[in-house]
């Protein structure tokens, strides 16, 4: 089954930004145009038993010319409908296979390779999707390419099995480095535990190095799998690769994922959350790449060796793909890559992130040969108001960096996407325009209405993994407990919380019981009964009815983020009958606020409460028994921006939104 795709063209970015130095005014080119193609759509694979691996092959018409900075592939799986989705962990080898115009050959190289998930328990809505950066195979997918999809695995076809869809972004851009070389050095399947058979199976490679490289890559794609005697290799043991240039190890790196209980796909049926060898159960594989500056011209020998181990039964291997690249000077000096946004954005492959109404999170890489030291950004919502941010550090060339922009921003809701830009970089214009921008959808976030919130927390039979917190919208810790000891214990711990945005965070990172010595696993995990199952809930502490209640099988860690006293993306808040009005607005001097006449009619006081964007208390005032519900509040003196108004009687919480100009 395969499905064929032709090119089509789209803009990332529409917007220009306009900045004002040195009395001259630039202009920022749009943002980088893309080319996206579809090679497979909703095509269903399956195993087959007989051979261990499927084929499925889609054409896809890619562009013959152009500069293309960055390449993206999206793969996404769905379960199909009227089956169920594939059960086990499987190796999936993404391909370039035959090719024509340009070049008319067959490669058969692996360009991505991806685990499946343990998808059995999947509901039919079930979905995700992941990326993968191909940028250094870009030089290949030009003209008519044919990816070759292998699916692995001996499951049977008694229905289940996936959907797929692989979609690829080509964004236009020049280079960061051209590729002047890449050669595959092998791909191979090689046993371990027997030195001599692993070396046979793993040649060493010899080149002749392009005199006009600057950078050579080693680019590895390595998974172990298997179980054998001693030490559960490949699998599930930690070892030690090293990577020999001309007979000099030049890097030392361990084959490991150690954060399988941090996936965004979960649960899962299957052990999902050990970490292993090199991947993680419904993941992509992450590629290992590593660079040597002016390698010498002239003749030169690779070979990767793996820590020495003597297997005593079963079998282990370990499934490698090689590459090696030469690449030519930086094409510009000083020059910012804004790689990701990472909050808030709604892609699947950052939902243990999302949604978030805190500091918005973005990674930068240096894509130019100068060190950055400073960052200047503009960032918000599309269409509304935008904030700067100015950020010191250092990024060496090639490297990248997690940045948190301060979330005291604009959210007033004029679209549903969020957008951040480089506007300088090292106190100058960036020499690339085009990858400085981007766009990405927001999820919904989470209100809470009670400013008093209460913590049910039941212990599994160990205690000592958990500890949980409340952290503010710039990641502050706010509230904290920890040190619990008492299993099956049910602990209740009252918190109140000001106006603002806040992230209730579970870990499961603290010390096992020594009779059992795992943790990561949640509050339950079907794998580890020993620690029984405990349960975590959020409660309004004023009625103690229940506002969030959280699965159990979550592995590392829970993240909620979740708003008090007002949403991030609604002008009004509405808790119980009657709403809470203040006009005229926007206003320049003053409002006045209209009360719901039910609350005057209650024989209580009532407080008026009036906080920045950013929580700071504005105005504060107690209203007594038989108070009007019409209220004026003087803004003399109030800076200009947007202010939230609270309302509070008895367990009640009325909000909305004033803006002063």
């Amino acid at each position: 089954m395969s499905s064929s795709g032709s090119p089509k063209k789209s803009v990332i970015s529409g917007f220009l930004f306009l900045l004002f130095f040195s009395f001259q005014t630039f202009t920022f080119a749009q943002f980088s145009d893309s080319v996206q193609v579809t090679t497979h759509n909703k095509v269903l694979i399956q195993t087959d038993p007989s051979r261990g691996v499927t084929d499925y092959y889609g054409w896809g018409q890619f562009p013959s010319t152009g500069n293309y900075q960055k390449v993206i592939a999206e793969l996404t799986f769905q379960c199909p409908p009227g089956m169920t989705c594939g059960e086990w962990d499987y190796n999936n080898h993404i391909r370039i296979g035959k090719r024509r115009g340009k070049f008319n050959d067959s490669l058969g190289w692996e360009i991505m390779r991806l685990i499946t998930p343990y998808g059995l328990g999947f509901n039919s809505s079930w979905k995700h999707t992941w990326k993968f950066d191909i940028t250094d195979f870009q030089s290949l997918l030009r003209d008519s390419v044919e990816i070759w999809y292998q699916h692995s695995g001996y499951e049977a076809r008694n229905g289940r099995g996936w959907l797929i869809t692989l979609n690829f972004t080509l964004f236009e851009g020049p280079s960061i480095q051209e590729v002047l070389d890449l050669n595959r050095m092998y791909f191979v399947s090689a046993p371990y535990g027997n030195d001599s058979l692993f070396d046979a199976r793993v040649p060493k490679f010899r080149w002749k190095s392009n005199p006009k490289a600057k950078t050579t890559r080693i680019k590895i794609i390595q998974t172990g799998h298997g179980m054998d005697q001693p030490d559960n290799c490949a699998e599930f043991c930690p070892r030690k690769r090293y990577l020999n240039i001309d007979g000099t190890v030049v890097d030392t790196s361990w084959v490991w994922r150690d954060d399988c209980g941090l996936n965004p796909v979960y649960p899962q049926n299957g052990t999902w959350l050990y970490d292993r060898s090199g991947w993680c159960p419904g993941q992509s594989v992450i590629e290992y790449n590593f660079d040597i500056q002016n390698l010498d011209t002239g003749w030169h020998e690779f070979d990767l060796d793996m820590d020495s181990y003597v297997r005593t039964g079963g079998s282990s291997n370990y499934v490698i793909g090689a590459y090696i690249l030469e690449l030519a000077d930086p094409t510009y000096q000083t020059d910012a890559q804004l790689e990701e946004i990472l909050k808030p954005n709604n892609h699947p492959q950052y939902a243990r992130l999302n949604p978030s109404c805190g500091d918005p999170l973005i990674r930068v890489k240096n894509t130019g040969s100068k060190t950055i030291n400073y960052l200047e950004f503009e960032y918000g919502i599309v269409g509304g108001k935008q904030s700067k941010h100015t950020w010191s550090g250092v990024i060496p060339f090639g490297e990248t960096k997690e940045i948190r922009l301060p979330w005291g921003m604009d959210w007033t809701p004029v679209s549903n996407k969020f957008q951040a830009v480089v506007t300088k970089v090292n106190k100058q214009i960036d020499q690339d325009l085009t990858n400085n921008g981007m766009q990405v959808t927001m999820p919904a976030r989470t209100p809470l209405g009670s400013d008093k919130i209460i913590v049910v927390f039941k212990t599994n039979n160990a205690p000592t993994e958990n500890s949980y917190r409340f952290l503010d919208a710039e990641g502050k810790v706010f509230y904290e407990k920890n040190g619990f000891t008492k299993a099956q214990t049910i602990y209740r711990d009252t918190v109140s919380l000001p106006t603002g945005c806040y992230t209730f965070h579970l870990s499961d990172t603290g010390a096992a019981p020594s009779s059992y010595p795992l943790n990561k696993d949640g509050l339950g995990w079907w794998a580890n009964t020993q620690d029984g199952t405990g349960s975590i809930q959020l409660r309004n502490g004023y009625s103690g009815t229940l506002f969030k209640s959280f699965p159990v099988d979550f592995g590392t860690e829970l993240r909620f983020d979740f708003t008090v006293g007002y949403y991030l993306n609604s002008d009004e808040i509405t808790q119980g009958e009657g709403k809470l009005h203040a006009y005229p607005n926007p206003t320049s001097e003053g409002f006045a606020i209209e009360i719901p006449e039910r609350f005057a009619k209650i024989a209580k006081d009532g407080q008026i409460e009036i906080r920045s964007t950013t929580g700071q208390l504005i105005h504060q005032q107690t209203l007594n028994s038989g108070f009007s519900v019409f209220q004026w509040i003087q803004t003399e003196n109030w800076p200009k921006g947007v202010y939230i108004v609270n309302f509070k009687q008895n367990n009640e919480l009325c909000t909305t939104k004033v803006v002063l100009y």
